[in-house]
């Protein structure tokens, strides 16, 4: 059995996908929801299935990282982006676009990034899709690490 020294402290993590199954879509901003919480390890995060809403019960540093996969079942303009929100406010430098591709039937893209943020307890964390057409978000993954 692995011992902590006095210095380490048990990892604060969390990691959760939204299946397929459930599908989200939306023109705009539109929040996504985690249905399946994969991993939960310590009380710096907490999350419950089926919810948009990560809860940060700790203040202190985090590594973020996420993907969000999105398709268009229609032939045109596909074109679609993530932000990552706190307490409703979005994180402008954590704003990632997707390239426009235009008039293919192939219309899916993921958007992956990781940052590292500082937040506070008591904050509310969420991924965001936007776009001014429909897109569909059936698969998405966050892993949140609480790092000092």
């Amino acid at each position: 059995m692995h011992k902590l020294s006095k210095c380490q402290k048990p990892a604060q993590y969390i990691s959760s996908n939204s299946k397929a199954t459930e599908i989200i879509h939306g023109i705009g901003t539109t929040t996504i929801r985690f249905s399946q919480n994969n991993i939960v390890e310590g009380t710096a995060i907490s999350h419950t299935e089926g919810s948009d809403e990560i809860q940060i019960n700790e203040t202190g540093i985090y590594q973020v990282s996420y993907q969000l996969f999105g398709v268009q079942n229609v032939v045109g303009t596909f074109n679609f982006n993530a932000i990552l929100s706190v307490n409703n406010e979005p994180l402008q430098d954590t704003f990632n676009q997707s390239p426009v591709i235009r008039n293919s039937t192939d219309n899916r893209m993921t958007l992956t990034s990781t940052v590292i943020l500082r937040l506070q307890a008591g904050d509310v964390f969420r991924l965001n899709g936007v776009s001014i057409e429909d897109i569909v978000y059936d698969n998405a993954r966050i892993d949140i690490e609480k790092i000092a």
